[in-house]
């Protein structure tokens, strides 16, 4: 059974959001250990906060507590992106050995440069940009899918 963590600065609003995740969260259960910690976000609520105090802020809160020999996957719009099957190939080869799979989520002003710096892989979901809530579940979502690929069920198409 994998164990995975997913690091997500911002907290999922309540309604359809909040149970998507719910929703795949509970179908991950049989196949993952999961574990969403939800952080503060780095600025007071400001429109326009200071976009490199607030990298640095929400970074500390990122990498605070992640295992030395856990496999950090950070999700930026800089980096690679897979096919479904690609990613469940890497998801069993990245935790082998039983490393706990750490995936970053950053705030709405994106990653400081030492989040990536610590990241083994940096995964993208595309040139899109989403709302965090919705990357979570997108993130959950394929998760799952990469769950079904690996057990050979249907889910996978």
């Amino acid at each position: 059974m994998q164990r995975i963590v997913i690091r997500a600065i911002g907290k999922v609003p309540q309604g359809w959001q909040r149970q998507g995740v719910a929703e795949y969260l509970e179908r991950l259960t049989p196949f993952s250990a999961i574990n969403v910690i939800e952080l503060p976000e780095g600025h007071d609520g400001t429109a326009k906060p200071d976009l490199v105090r607030t990298q640095q802020t929400e970074a500390i809160s990122l990498l605070k507590s992640i295992p030395e020999d856990s496999f950090v996957i950070a999700v930026d719009e800089t980096g690679t992106t897979f096919s479904s099957t690609s990613f469940a190939d890497h998801l069993a080869e990245w935790s082998t050995g039983g490393k706990t799979l750490v995936f970053i989520l950053g705030g709405s002003w994106g990653l400081d440069e030492r989040v990536r710096a610590r990241a083994n892989f940096i995964l993208s979901f595309g040139k899109l940009t989403f709302p965090h809530a919705l990357a979570r579940i997108i993130l959950l979502e394929q998760l799952y899918r990469a769950a079904m690929i690996q057990s050979g069920k249907t889910y996978h198409k």
